[in-house]
């Protein structure tokens, strides 16, 4: 029977791929802070601590032995290096971290995985601290043969997504509200969730991606007046937009004062994970906010974005200009 540890396992990504691996009939132990009720049934092991906390992993991780661990809660180096500073590796077949497409350099181009990593203005820290993870993992598995792979999702969504995104959307068209969008700069991509967990666990068997950094999207480039139209054809209710032009606005108003995602090119080539036989995404953008809304309406979906606090004020602010 394989066994997995996830690091997390009660919100979005974590949660979606510790139910799949359970389904799968997998062995799965899941590491939460223990502050959130776990919805599904099968695990074999909650496992409740701090992350942050050295003394909580040792408690609870010290001499364990797993197949797998995907990390979905690492967010800097020091996570990663605590973790397997005490568990026992001996055993251990696959280390998965899940990255961020922030890693890599800023750019317009399509990124493939050799693209410079390096820190990105766009995602500022966070950005930078999943690349020191990664660094810290490529060179154990450089040095000692520490068996790693790494994945550098696009934007994820769909059912049980906690960022206020696409509900956001939902929310402006079902309200009748107007949507403001910005001039886009460049077309982005987008990954659901069903995708997500099934690329990830078709590492379990894969000798090929152990050492290997893998992109992680469906290659679908969409601007963003593509996603709220979209949205609306699925809703069945007439979209409204206006096109922000940001030279127009105060420079302390950001995109992401008004918007949940930030206006930057964000493409990604995912021919390694075909070349590599993993799974590769097959959800389009269509099917996933199907999906998406699907679950919106059926789980009462309510969610808020404090940063975006200048919705109302860049709409009176760009019908002023107009």
């Amino acid at each position: 029977m394989v066994q997995i540890l996830v690091m997390g396992g009660t919100q979005f990504v974590s949660e979606a791929l510790a139910k799949f691996f359970i389904s799968k009939g997998y062995e799965v132990d899941i590491f939460t802070r223990g502050t959130r009720e776990i919805t599904y049934e099968g695990v074999r092991t909650h496992l409740i601590g701090d992350r942050n906390v050295s003394l909580d992993i040792q408690k609870n991780i010290s001499g364990k032995q797993y197949d797998f661990i995907f990390d979905i809660t690492a967010y800097h180096k020091n996570h990663v290096k605590t973790l397997l500073d005490y568990i026992d590796t001996s055993k251990l077949k696959r280390y998965v971290l899940c990255s961020s497409g922030a890693v890599y350099a800023p750019s317009n181009q399509t990124l493939f995985e050799d693209f410079e990593r390096t820190e990105n203005y766009n995602w500022g820290q966070y950005g930078l601290d999943k690349k020191e993870a990664e660094d810290y993992l490529f060179s154990l598995h450089k040095q000692e043969g520490f068996p790693i792979t790494i994945f550098r999702p696009s934007y994820i969504y769909g059912e049980g997504n906690n960022l206020y995104r696409e509900a956001y959307i939902f929310d402006r068209l079902t309200k009748n509200l107007t949507i403001p969008i910005p001039k886009n700069v460049g077309p982005v991509q987008f990954v659901h969730i069903d995708d997500v967990v099934r690329v990830m666990e078709s590492v379990i068997g894969s000798e090929q991606s152990n050492g290997q950094a893998y992109n992680l999207s469906y290659p679908e480039d969409i601007t963003w007046k593509t996603l709220v139209d979209t949205a609306s054809h699925i809703v069945g209710i007439e979209t409204h937009t206006v096109e922000i032009d940001e030279t127009a606005l105060d420079p302390a108003i950001s995109t992401r004062n008004y918007f949940p995602f930030r206006n930057v090119t964000y493409t990604m080539n995912i021919e390694k994970l075909n070349a590599h036989h993993l799974y590769v995404p097959r959800v389009n953008l269509h099917t996933g906010l199907q999906k998406a809304y699907h679950f919106y309406q059926t789980e009462n979906v309510q969610l808020s974005d404090a940063t975006m606090n200048k919705v109302d004020e860049v709409l009176r602010i760009f019908s002023l200009n107009k």
